[in-house]
């Protein structure tokens, strides 16, 4: 666990290359559940603080959760903007 803990950022920064690559591969599905992952991870640490962790370090991977889940938003819109992009050139042509 204090692997998931000390490498969080780096995990969610691997989430956000994933989610990357699944859209320029058209893989729609995929990059939604990707985005939702991320934030379920968000959610994750930031249960986990509350429940397990004590003092400063709840803080630390408090704030680090909520952090992942604002970046899992935000991956939640691209991927939306994204999705309806394609569907209206698909109209269009």
């Amino acid at each position: 666990m204090s692997f998931i803990l000390n490498n969080c950022m780096a995990t969610s920064i691997i989430f956000v290359l994933t989610l990357f690559v699944s859209i320029a591969f058209n893989k729609r599905i995929a990059s939604l559940a990707i985005s939702f992952l991320t934030m379920l991870f968000g959610l994750f640490l930031l249960f986990y603080s509350f429940a397990k962790i004590s003092g400063l370090d709840a803080l630390d991977i408090q704030i680090k959760g909520i952090i992942i889940i604002g970046e899992g938003l935000i991956l939640l819109v691209i991927t939306s903007v994204f999705i309806s992009v394609q569907e209206a050139k698909k109209k269009t042509l």
